[in-house]
């Protein structure tokens, strides 16, 4: 009998070791999700009691950048009056009176200026100095060139702007790098009136000039 006996505690022992076991698995990962969870809180309540202080960060730009050196500089402008072209010598092209500009030359290539000159601005070709009406492009499309003959007239300039040196981003032009030269026109006068310009010289040179001005017109105050 004790030998039965025995052999049924056997299976007891052994259910018990596997509760036990299992009973420690399962507490094992709550000890550790414990543990993280208060290692956590330890964690934010450090955080949350420290003070972030203000910090200003104060920059300078470099005037050097890289191998270029940044340059503010003036460049270098004349403006020519209508009351000044209208003194001049008369003449088929204005560009003619841009010789008082210093850094300006211009050459009829005959006495009355119908065959055309040479423009050039600091020794620069024409072809490469930007031409503008108003600000539109006069330069031919194809090689840039300038027709000194073709003209407007200079009693219907107001004024016009020579700019020396390179030329600047926004210039309506292909080609320039020399500089720009851009001619206004005359505003019609809010009187109604009119001019006349005769002129004559030598080799049998004669030129007539005539301009009507409306003055305001209807509600709207339209001048031609």
């Amino acid at each position: 009998m004790s030998t039965q006996i025995l052999g049924n505690n056997a299976p007891v022992s052994e259910a018990r070791r596997s509760r036990v076991s299992l009973a420690v698995l399962l507490a094992c990962p709550l000890l550790v999700v414990a543990t993280s969870h208060s290692a956590f809180a330890q964690s934010t309540g450090t955080t949350a009691a420290e003070e972030l202080q203000e910090i200003v960060v104060t920059g300078r730009r470099m005037g050097q950048i890289g191998a270029v050196t940044e340059q503010n500089a003036a460049k270098s402008r004349v403006t020519i009056t209508g009351e000044f072209l209208q003194n001049y010598i008369p003449g088929q092209t204005f560009l003619e009176s841009l010789n008082q500009v210093p850094g300006v030359s211009f050459t009829n290539n005959d006495p009355y200026g119908s065959s055309g000159g040479n423009l050039r601005l600091r020794g620069i070709d024409g072809s490469r100095v930007s031409l503008t009406f108003d600000g539109i492009p006069l330069n031919d499309t194809g090689n840039y060139a300038i027709y000194t003959n073709q003209q407007i007239d200079p009693e219907l300039i107001e004024a016009v702007d020579v700019n020396l040196g390179t030329t600047d981003v926004d210039s309506p032009t292909a080609s320039a790098v020399g500089g720009t030269i851009n001619n206004r026109t005359r505003r019609p006068s809010k009187e109604r009136g009119g001019m006349v310009s005769v002129s004559a010289g030598e080799y049998n040179y004669r030129r007539y000039f005539g301009m009507l001005e409306t003055g305001e017109i209807g509600p709207w105050g339209t001048r031609a």
